[in-house]
C-alpha cells in the first residue's frame, strides 16, 4: 500500500512526462513519484497536441510508479486520475464531467485531460501519468486554444493557491490508486459511470487511421466503452476520442 508520494517540483521543463521518462531510473520503483513544475515548454496531450502551459498558472504533474504489464491497468489507471481530478474539482464547488477515456470538463469546456505513457521495464511498466489542470489561467489564454476550455479561476471568479490543490489531489490519487490496486475497476465503476459525458448521443469515434460512428450507449463495467451501431449490435471499444 502507498502511504505517500515522493515529490520533485521544477521551475522551467520541456514537459513533466519527458522529464519522468529521462530521470525514471533515479526514482523509488516501489512507490509513487510526483513531478510538478511552474512552466512546460513543450507540454502536451494525448495524439502529441500541444498543451498550453504558461507559467505559475495551473498544475503540471506526472506521477510516476510501476504496474503489471496488462494493457486495461493503464486503461484504468487514467481513468481512476480522472475520478481524482473530478473529486478535486467537486471539493472547489465545481460539477465536472468526463469525456472519455480522460478529458475533465466543466460546463462542457475541458479543464484538464491525462497521458499516459509508458517504459518497457521486461516484467513491469514504468507508467508515466500525466495531467495538466487549468487552475488560474485567464479567459485570454483560454481563448487561444483549440478547443472549448476553461480554468477553476474562470468557473468560481477567483484564484486558487496551486501547491494546495496539489497536495488535495495527492491523497485522493493515493487513495484511489490503492483501492484500485486491491479491488480493481469494480469500485469505480458507478462513480465514472455517473460522470459520463455523451450517453445515449451520435457519436463518432477516431480510432487511429479510421472512425467509427453509433450511439454511445453505456460503460462497461471494466471501463472501455460499448457503442451502439446502427445495425444493433454494440461493439465494445478499448481506445480512441470522441470526436462529436
Amino acid at each position: 500500500m502507498v502511504e505517500k508520494v515522493t515529490t520533485i517540483h521544477l521551475d522551467t521543463i520541456d514537459s513533466t512526462n519527458t522529464y519522468a521518462k529521462e530521470n525514471y531510473e533515479q526514482f523509488e520503483q516501489d512507490e509513487i513519484t510526483r513531478i510538478t513544475a511552474d512552466e512546460q515548454l513543450k507540454g502536451r496531450g494525448r495524439f502529441k497536441r500541444e498543451w498550453l502551459s504558461p507559467k505559475g498558472m495551473n498544475i503540471y504533474l506526472t506521477y510516476y510508479f510501476t504496474s503489471n504489464k496488462n494493457p486495461m491497468d493503464l486503461n484504468n489507471l487514467a481513468q481512476i486520475l480522472c475520478l481524482s481530478i473530478a473529486k478535486l474539482l467537486n471539493k472547489e464547488g465545481l460539477k465536472p464531467q468526463i469525456k472519455w477515456p480522460n478529458d475533465v470538463l466543466v460546463n462542457q469546456k475541458k479543464i484538464s485531460g491525462i497521458l499516459c505513457e509508458t517504459i518497457d521495464l521486461q516484467g513491469k511498466f514504468g507508467v508515466v501519468l500525466g495531467t495538466g489542470i487549468n487552475i488560474n489561467m485567464p479567459q485570454k489564454l483560454l481563448d487561444s486554444v483549440d478547443q472549448p476550455a476553461t480554468s477553476l479561476m474562470t468557473e468560481t471568479g477567483k484564484e486558487h493557491n496551486r501547491e494546495a490543490l496539489t497536495k488535495t489531489l495527492d491523497k485522493f490519487f493515493i487513495d484511489d490508486y490503492n483501492l484500485y490496486k486491491r479491488d480493481g475497476f469494480k469500485p469505480f465503476y458507478m462513480s465514472y459511470d455517473a460522470l459520463l459525458t455523451h450517453k445515449g448521443m451520435p457519436i463518432t469515434l477516431k480510432q487511429n487511421s479510421h472512425t467509427i460512428s453509433g450511439t454511445l450507449h453505456s460503460l462497461n463495467p471494466d471501463g472501455r466503452l460499448n457503442l451502439l451501431l446502427p445495425d444493433g449490435e454494440i461493439q465494445t471499444i478499448s481506445s480512441g476520442e470522441i470526436k462529436k
